[in-house]
């Protein structure tokens, strides 16, 4: 490749400035970043969060034709890999993209050049995943659709900016850097370059990095912290940062997620502020048929009903001595979270699968009409088989259920599961293309379902409040915890259940 040394006359310059609108006409400029940083977290994508893994778009990008849009809009497109107007890389770092917008866009540029618009995005099917507890690792991509301009990008550290290259009269003739062809230039950097870059404005790396976020636990114990004896204070607000209630909600969902097998499972959560949300649901099926050439083509409407989700309450109270408030280390309200998000998520689980008739409540998978009934299974005794469980899985495949799918069940039947022999006393293999199995303390029955159809309405007013004046006879202090959520089943028929036994 050419030399890129300074006295080299054909060295590409990168550089990031402060420009004026008439430089940006006269000049040319082209938007570039990272759609998505490999290793950064996600903020809360309904319940979850997640993080891409090194090299997750290295097999996407050679044969994709892939489109900028602003904000995933189709109608609004910027650049395409097809016709050379967008270029991308699959770098160390993460998935870099470069961009030359239209020149009827100089709204976008300035916005860029501003600081208004700095975030990005991308839309893509995945690959190959790994979750830990309400982490999940994307380790492929199997289908790169766009990347987008985002005023609200899903990754913190996915960031955009505008970068200069520099008019030369000698080379101008000469075409644009393709990044896929550049190496890092921060490798072998002299002092007087990295001042001379500087100058310049921050790269997409400095502006990443340039504030400390603290979380939302560490504010929370400032919070917990600073209440003093005689006062009650929701732990929304802190005298660092406020915690919005939206926030603080998203925050217990992602702890409630490492302990409740339903969440882990990959069920749909709808965050709302509403008391109530209204869900359509089809009640009868369309039905096309074959006409001809001029023929009346019979109307034929679908039947909807409507489910209607109330989030009820679920509420936890500590009561606990000052002296533990005050001076505990770790902090106690680290020891809190851990152990009543754990317990709120054993009630979240027996509630989502068996539920029950009593208001207020969730009635629960069990209890639900139109689902359908399986075998049976053992549960503590040595009768045990595959059968009704694979049985299950056909089920749901013969009522269209959408796939993937989810098992779910007591720890012991699993157990005596695994621990199958053949007469000759090797273990038996698990049936091949069973689903994901997710194991329950809370569960009697074994449950085989869709996830996409069950449908957990979420709250977000969820608060925590401390009250250190009511005991104060006893100098102690008390927590309050409380979320709200009720759950839907659109299609129960996309649930089989199939019973323990004794």
């Amino acid at each position: 490749m050419p030399d890129e040394t300074p006295e080299h006359p054909n060295a590409p310059e990168q550089r990031t400035i402060d420009v004026d609108v008439k430089q940006l006409d006269t000049r040319g400029r082209t938007v570039h970043g990272y759609a998505a940083v490999y290793g950064a977290t996600s903020g809360d994508l309904g319940g979850f969060r997640e993080q891409i893994a090194p090299g997750a778009f290295a097999g996407v990008l050679a044969d994709s034709d892939v489109r900028c849009l602003l904000n995933h809009d189709p109608n609004v497109v910027l650049g395409r890999t097809k016709s050379g107007t967008m270029r991308l890389a699959d770098d160390e770092r993460g998935l870099r993209f470069e961009v030359d917008l239209p020149e009827s866009r100089s709204d976008l540029r300035e916005a860029v050049a501003r600081g208004d618009l700095d975030g990005a995005s991308f839309r893509f099917q995945v690959g190959e995943e790994q979750w830990d507890g309400d982490l999940r690792t994307v380790k492929t991509v199997k289908a790169l659709h766009d990347v987008t301009l985002a005023t609200y990008p899903a990754y913190p550290a996915a960031s955009i900016e505008l970068r200069t290259r520099p008019e030369n009269p000698t080379t101008a003739a000469e075409p644009q850097e393709n990044i896929m062809d550049t190496e890092n230039r921060n490798e072998g950097t002299t002092p007087e370059q990295a001042e001379e870059r500087a100058e310049g404005g921050l790269s997409v790396e400095d502006r990443a990095a340039v504030t400390e976020v603290r979380t939302i636990e560490e504010r929370l114990v400032d919070s917990f912290q600073s209440v003093k004896v005689g006062e009650v204070r929701a732990l929304n607000t802190t005298d660092d940062a406020a915690i919005a209630p939206a926030e603080l909600s998203s925050f217990l969902f992602q702890k409630l997620r490492a302990s409740s097998v339903a969440l882990q499972s990959g069920i749909r959560v709808i965050p709302t502020d509403r008391e109530s949300i209204q869900w359509p649901k089809l009640s009868t099926d369309v039905s096309p048929d074959f006409y001809s050439e001029g023929g009346t083509i019979t109307a034929g409407d679908p039947g909807f009903e409507t489910l209607t989700a109330e989030p009820a309450k679920i509420a936890h109270r500590v009561e606990l001595s000052n002296e533990i408030v005050d001076d505990s280390e770790p902090p106690v309200v680290q020891v809190l979270n851990d152990h009543v998000s754990t317990m709120l998520g054993l009630k979240l689980d027996a509630a989502i699968y068996t539920g029950g008739t009593a208001v207020p409540g969730i009635t629960g998978m069990k209890n639900t009409a139109g689902i359908q009934t399986g075998g049976t299974v053992s549960v503590g005794g040595t009768a045990v088989s595959w059968e009704p469980i694979v049985e299950a899985v056909g089920m749901l495949r013969e009522a269209n259920a959408p796939e993937p799918y989810a098992i779910a069940g007591p720890p012991l039947v699993f157990k005596q599961l695994s621990m199958l022999t053949t007469t000759t006393g090797e273990q038996l293999p698990t049936p091949a293309g069973l689903p994901p199995i997710h194991q329950s303390t809370q569960l009697d029955d074994v449950y085989v379902y869709s996830p996409s159809e069950v449908v957990l309405v979420r709250r977000q007013d969820a608060t925590v409040e401390l009250d250190r004046s009511r005991l104060f006879h006893t100098d102690s202090s008390e927590v309050r915890g409380k979320v709200r959520a009720d759950v839907l089943f659109p299609n129960p028929a996309a649930i089989v259940r199939v019973a323990g036994t004794a």
